[in-house]
């Protein structure tokens, strides 16, 4: 009986460490960033589990191995070590950057031409991720080529789309905090 015991412990205690130490899926980009566990856009972060019932991804943070549950919005598709250092540098130049909407009613678009199906009206002082800039048709008001760039955004819902920035007040979220 002793002998059936200290093998039950043995089994349990196996398949705890097992579980316990998930296999890596890959390495993501974090898109916005995690403020409570010392995160930030722009970072590298290994990706452990991706449920597709509650939409999120299991990332590991910079805390002694710590794992937190984020929204699958919120990190790249997961890829290669190799890879993720060709992804990270896209979002380098923006690394950081946020924009508060100075216009309510101002379109995100499906892509970077003024008259593309629009995917979401962005509200008056909605803040948003500026992801990277982009090519795309001028914006055109009395005749003459609007000042601005067409920027790859995210919504703090997850939709991401572009928007011509004339309208977009860019600011680094490092020195607001």
């Amino acid at each position: 009986m002793k002998n059936i015991v200290k093998f039950s412990i043995l089994v349990l205690l196996s398949s705890l460490i097992f579980c316990s130490c998930s296999k890596l899926m890959g390495y993501s980009v974090l898109l916005w960033s995690e403020y409570d566990y010392d995160l930030n856009d722009g970072e590298v972060v290994p990706v452990y589990i991706k449920s597709n019932i509650s939409q999120t991804y299991v990332i590991g943070t910079h805390t002694d191995g710590e794992r937190i549950e984020v929204p699958l919005w919120k990190v790249t598709e997961p890829v290669s070590k190799g890879k993720v250092a060709e992804i990270a540098a896209k979002y380098a130049e923006y690394q950081h950057i946020y924009a508060k909407v100075a216009l309510d009613g101002l379109p995100m678009r499906e892509s970077a031409v003024n008259t593309s199906k629009q995917v979401y009206r962005l509200r008056k002082d909605e803040v948003i991720k500026v992801l990277y800039k982009g090519k795309g048709q001028p914006v055109m008001s009395g005749g003459k080529a609007m000042e601005g760039d067409w920027l790859r955004v995210l919504a703090k819902d997850g939709t991401m789309g572009w928007c011509f920035s004339y309208n977009l007040r860019l600011f680094d979220e490092t020195e607001v905090q």
